[in-house]
């Protein structure tokens, strides 16, 4: 019992340090927009008009919940601002000019309840999983979780995927666990902790096809099992009630936890799924970079079947690959811990989601390395089995006394790996590219690079002049990574669509005292007029992170 609270007491700490520390540091570029989206959904909520909860397809309903949590913490009084429903220009303005709280403070304050939700998601995971296949695998499992650099970017911001793809591995493995137990309570926590996923983003409802499937299998060994005294039909039913039963607890967590269903449900699943089409269907609306070649249309449709896979080889650790290796080997070979049935079905439920999600996403036609995040814990857990499998395999291969702690040693090494080549890149753990794979220096070549990392440097470089708060600054993501950091005037820089657009961007930059480009601009070559005119110069000030160029700053006046 003692070793048991120790070890959730560790994987606790190893998930939640990493993740709350630094959250000041930098914002990504969709952040601002959830902030006022939560913003808006707190004031909803204060003023009873349950209508306007609804605030994106997405939806978003939980990181709206995170957001507002974060405004009861660090800014209750924006309730009585009077300002309704704003939009993102708005409500930055008003923050800007007139809150006694700054748009970092709040958005840190949203970000610490994202943390924590994630944090519970991933230890109610790790006591099913402990369940399943024993406490030494999944300590290693989630310890590969914890320092997972991707993961661990995607899980401390104020955004929808690291949270969506948490919540789908808790009702997953809890699910596992009610099919081997028959506790009920472990269905209910399924089925409510699907509604949230539901709640996050529409890719949760992929649970329903993963969840189906795996009860169609179960229906199957059942049904080959002489010993159950059940007829057909009742064998049947035993399994069919229960994913009725996990669909209508999802179905009311839904509901209850997102006013807008109370009295508009029609049109607020209609936008969802008309949006999910959408994605579908059509791509990004500007140039995308991938595979060393920009892609002018933003289309990423099924021609770009690599994309997935080969984001999954750069984003990943080779502490997780060699372990993936590992895992088909005991998996073929039926070592332990791969001889429970237990731990079997575990593996086959999380690969059987990673294939069913990573085919989705695929089909989609926009495509980002962000959406592949909800695939990297369960794919760590199986990785983290394939390690205790070798290190149990070499004990019992190699009896000597000392075998014992050579094996502890070598797991330790493992996790700790994978903590160095995460730690190695805070606060910017999405600066981290595979080194099998070439690292950042390489990736730069092949992959879609930066979400606003680094441009806070740049606008602590720029804060350090005399006349810092008199300067104008002309910026890609100009709202939120830079402006939040900057204490002068930020003016935006968007991707040219049209002549309009080019001689806005152009006035904006001749009228500019600093001019701050983004690795995502010159990947792209957008605006083309911006950064010909400035590929003349060379820049006052360059920002460089775990060996890739993010930022560069050009005095233009």
């Amino acid at each position: 019992m003692r070793r048991d609270v120790f070890a959730i007491a560790l994987v606790v700490l190893a998930i939640w340090l990493p993740r709350l520390f630094g959250l000041d540091r930098y914002v990504v570029s969709d952040e601002p927009l959830w902030l006022y989206r939560s913003a808006n959904f707190y004031y909803a909520l204060t003023h009873r008009d349950p209508a306007s909860t609804y605030q994106k397809e997405h939806p978003g309903v939980t990181i709206m919940w995170a957001g507002t949590a974060g405004f009861l913490a660090s800014y209750p009084g924006y309730r009585g601002t009077g300002l309704g429903q704003v939009q993102l220009r708005q409500f930055d303005y008003y923050i800007d000019r007139f809150a006694e709280k700054s748009n970092l403070d709040v958005l840190v304050a949203g970000r610490f309840f994202v943390v924590l939700g994630n944090v519970l998601a991933l230890a109610l995971s790790f006591l099913y999983a402990r369940r399943l296949m024993g406490l030494l695998p999944a300590l290693i499992g989630f310890g590969l979780i914890a320092f997972d650099p991707f993961h661990l970017a995607l899980t401390r911001i104020l955004h929808l995927d690291g949270l969506l793809g948490n919540l789908m591995l808790l009702s997953l493995i809890a699910f596992l666990a009610y099919s081997h137990d028959r506790r009920r309570v472990d269905l209910m926590i399924s089925g409510a902790v699907a509604g949230f996923a539901w709640l996050t983003k529409s890719p949760g409802f992929l649970l329903v096809p993963a969840v189906g499937l795996w009860a169609l299998v179960d229906v199957w060994r059942r049904l080959r099992s002489p010993n159950l005294g059940l007829k057909a039909y009742q064998t049947i039913w035993s399994c069919i009630w229960p994913i009725l039963m996990w669909g209508l607890v999802g179905v009311i967590i839904f509901i209850a936890f997102w006013p807008a269903m109370w009295v508009d449900p029609i049109d607020a699943l209609s936008a969802i799924i008309g949006k999910s089409n959408t994605y579908l269907e059509e791509g990004h609306s500007s140039p995308v970079f991938f595979n060393g070649k920009i892609v002018e249309d933003g289309q990423l449709g099924l021609g770009f079947i690599d994309f997935y896979p080969l984001t999954y080889l750069w984003r990943s650790t080779p502490v997780v690959l060699l372990g993936l290796i590992l895992a088909a080997w005991g998996l073929v070979r039926r070592l332990k811990p791969f001889d429970r049935r237990d731990t079997r079905s575990l593996v086959y439920v999380l690969l059987l989601f990673v294939f069913v999600f990573s085919l989705m996403m695929t089909l989609g036609a926009k495509k980002s390395d962000r959406y592949l995040v909800p695939v990297f814990a369960p794919l760590d857990i199986c990785a983290g089995l394939g390690w205790v499998s070798l290190a149990i395999w070499i004990r019992a291969r190699w009896a000597a006394g000392y075998t014992r702690y050579a094996t502890s040693l070598l797991l330790c090494f493992i996790v700790g790996t994978q903590m160095a080549l995460s730690l190695n890149t805070f606060p910017y753990y999405a600066s981290y590219y595979n080194p099998w794979m070439g690292g950042g220096s390489k990736a730069i070549e092949i992959m879609p690079i930066g979400w606003g990392e680094g441009l806070d440097q740049a606008a602590r470089y720029l804060d350090q002049m005399s006349n810092a708060k008199d300067l104008h600054v002309i910026s890609w993501y100009a709202t939120g990574p830079f402006s939040y950091f900057f204490k002068g005037h930020t003016r935006f820089m968007g991707a040219e669509s049209g002549d309009e657009d080019e001689d806005r961007n152009w006035e904006r930059l001749v009228t500019a005292d600093y001019a701050v480009v983004y690795v995502s601009q010159w990947q792209r070559n957008i605006p083309k007029k911006v950064l010909g005119h400035l590929s003349e110069q060379s820049p006052e000030y360059s920002v460089w992170i775990n060996g890739i160029e993010y930022a560069r700053v050009y005095k233009v006046r």
